[in-house]
Order: C-alpha cells, then structure tokens, then sequence
C-alpha cells in the first residue's frame, strides 16, 4: 500500500550536521525540545562533518583520500545544543539557546526530576556524559556536572537512563552509555552526580547503541559494527548473558517497548527492524524491511498508540511502522514456552504496515522523537491554518550533511 509522505510543518537549518533529536517529557516543558548536532572541523578549514567511520558509511571517496594524503592535520570535533520551543499552534518554532559543546553524538532527558527541574544528559566525542538542568524562570538549561567516562580521543556514542518505566522508585538512577573503544559504561547517581561504577568490554568494533531494558533495571542490551546483539546483567558484566548474532550488518538501535512487557524493537545497518520476545531473543518473531539502515526507534508515548514504532532510516528517511494486535496479542500471554520455536502463530511475513512517510530530509536521517503534546486537534483555536492536518502526533526530526531539522505529523 502506497502511504502518502506527511509534509513539513516547519524547517530549520542547524547549521551544524543533526544527529539527535529529544522532547522534555514533563508536563510544562512538553514544548521543549533539543537538538543535538555534530561537526568536524581542520585547522583553517570545514570538511565533511563526519568521517564515515564515524557513522559507519560506505567508506571514503577517492577526493576524502587525496585530502587526507598529505601531512595529517588536527582535527576537532565540535557541536551545538540546540533548544527549541514550539508555539501553541504547534507550528510556530523558535530556538530559545544554543549551547557550544564538544561533538554530540546523543541526548536524553531523564525520567526524573533534578531538584524540580528536568535534567538533561549529553554525550559527547570527547568522552563525556554532562548533564544539564532546565531553569523554569527563564527557561534555559544550566549544566550542572560533567562526567570524564572515558579519555577524549574516546566517543560516547549513545546513553541511556535507567527508571524510565517507574521513575518514582526509591533506588538510584543510573546511566548506561557505550563507548567507541567498544567498551560500555555504568553510571550511578550521588549526592555529587553521576560517576563511572563499571566498565567493561562489550565488543570488538563500535556499539553504536546501549539502552537498559525498561523492565528490568539490571538488564541492558548493546549492539555494536561486530554485527551482535548482546544482553548484560549490570552487576556481573564478566560476560553477556546472552549473544544474538544472526545480523547482516551492525545494530544500532534497541528499544523496549514501554507498554508492552518483553517487547523489543532492533534495528540495523542491514535496513530490517527486528521485533523480539526478549525472552527469547535468538530469533525474531517478525522482520521488517525498512530500507536505509535503521539509526533510531522510538516506540510512541502513548498507550493507545502501543503498536506505533518511530524510525529514523538514514538512506530513506522516517517512517512510522504499526504493529498488528495480532503480533501484539503474542505477548499477552505470560508463558515463555510461547515464544519458543516459531513463536505460537505469528506470521513473520504480516503483523505490520508502514502508516506514515516522511520525505523531507536529503541526508542521513539520523534524530527524531515524538511530542508529548496533545493533537492541535484537542486545542485548534480561531487563528489556526486548517489546511495544515491536525491528525497525529507531533515529531521532530533531523538529518545529517544537510543539517536539517524538520516538524511534521504522524
């Protein structure tokens, strides 16, 4: 089935490359959103923003290897943190800071509030994790520590915080973050912030990405350029608990869904997205051909959109993947037997669709995120253009070489 592309609500240039897009999920603040951007500078000149090692592209062209045949020269990679505000009509969008930072390769808004404040994490290309709170009396982000995880000739690549399903639980939070040493890094918050608990090597190439699974707060997952998926239990890290690798290309996404327990979404350079029961994680109980290669998934925030996947497709835009009830129905029953050996009667060639495309971007589709705002449909007023569609949710994005930032619905 043909799905008609969404189309752009608004655009901004970032100037730097985008790579990492997040909404403050805190009533009040659900307006807020942040963009993270990444930049490669030469001495006395610009060159492409990012090596392609560094994303994991195709490899460098014959004029990159005559650029880089004479005497090597430093290099710095740079970033801005962006922060955005969007107008009551969910149209109007203005940057309301901008933060000159070390290159930023992820965000992530914590689940809990700092002292009454939304409190934002950066990782950053110099081996660090700062963490950030939002002032409300004059909305701007102050930081507030930075954590040296790792030496700065060391990427933190991706981060991700624990207590996300259950963020009033008395225990502390954590940060798990992978590093481009392959290694990965635990985190655990004091009275004078975070600090490293634990490191360990998790893989032989870059994992690209680590999150805790939602769930269980012992677990995480990373996914890394060996081609693996691989599951840890943070307080015996001498060893995986488990190793997936049955992937064509490297992982780089991983997400738990937030409504559905056991419910794992992957996705990879070899352009599928991987539906897992966590309990058996061997083998998928659905692939999806997405295309582009899969940098980020983002099931939606809602409940009653619980079968909504975002994706960011790097080579072929966004696209919003629906799962079937009946695919969800699979983990409706609590016995693991289930998800064993064919997974009862899903069938790995249906349970999907693809509902919504967005087309804008002409470059790596890299960040985007869904709005916690409610649908402009709930709040229209009498000065709202009513050709713009009001359907769905709002969603920001961002693509890399052309340093775009668009918002659009789905």
């Amino acid at each position: 089935m043909q799905v008609d592309p969404a189309p752009s609500l608004a655009y901004v240039d970032t100037l730097y490359s985008a790579d990492s897009i997040e909404w403050c999920p805190f009533e009040g603040y659900q307006n807020i959103f942040v963009c993270g951007t990444y930049q490669i500078v030469k001495q006395e000149e610009a060159v492409d923003p990012r090596s392609e090692n560094d994303k994991g592209d195709e490899g460098a062209s014959e004029s990159d290897e005559e650029v880089e045949a004479g005497p090597s020269k430093p290099t710095e990679r740079v970033g801005r943190l962006l922060v955005f505000r969007v107008g009551e009509d969910q149209v109007t969008l203005n940057e309301i800071q901008r933060i000159e930072t070390a290159a930023i390769l992820d965000t992530k808004w914590s689940p809990r509030l700092s002292n009454g404040r939304p409190s934002l994490a950066v990782a950053d290309a110099k081996g660090c994790i700062t963490m950030y709170s939002l002032n409300p009396e004059v909305m701007k982000l102050e930081e507030d520590h930075r954590v040296a995880v790792a030496d700065e000739l060391t990427l933190c690549l991706s981060l991700d915080f624990s207590h996300r399903l259950h963020p009033s639980s008395p225990s502390p939070s954590s940060i798990i973050t992978s590093l481009s040493s392959g290694s990965l890094a635990y985190l655990k918050s004091g009275e004078a912030g975070y600090k490293v608990e634990s490191e360990w090597k998790a893989h032989d190439f870059e994992p690209w990405i680590t999150s805790f699974d939602i769930w269980d707060l012992n677990t995480v997952w990373s996914g890394g350029d060996d081609c693996k998926l691989k599951r840890w239990d943070v307080r015996e890290t001498f060893r995986p608990t488990l190793v997936n690798k049955n992937f064509e290309a490297g992982v780089t996404t991983i997400s738990s869904s937030p409504h559905t327990p056991h419910l794992l979404a992957v996705g990879s350079y070899d352009e599928n997205l991987r539906i897992f029961d966590s309990r058996s994680p061997l083998e998928p109980l659905t692939t999806i051909p997405l295309g582009g290669g899969i940098w980020r998934t983002r099931f939606h925030p809602s409940i009653d959109r619980k079968g909504d996947i975002l994706n960011a497709c790097m080579h072929d835009n966004f696209k919003i993947v629906r799962l079937d009830p009946s695919l969800l129905s699979h983990f409706d029953d609590n016995d693991i037997s289930m998800s064993i050996g064919g997974h009862g009667d899903v069938d790995a060639k249906s349970g999907w669709e693809i509902v919504k495309q967005f087309e804008a971007h002409d470059s790596l589709a890299y960040g985007a995120d869904w709005s916690r705002l409610p649908g402009r449909s709930d709040s229209i007023g009498a000065g709202v253009d009513r050709d713009c569609p009001a359907e769905g949710s709002l969603i920001a994005s961002c693509s890399f070489y052309d340093h775009a930032m668009h918002l659009w619905r789905g």
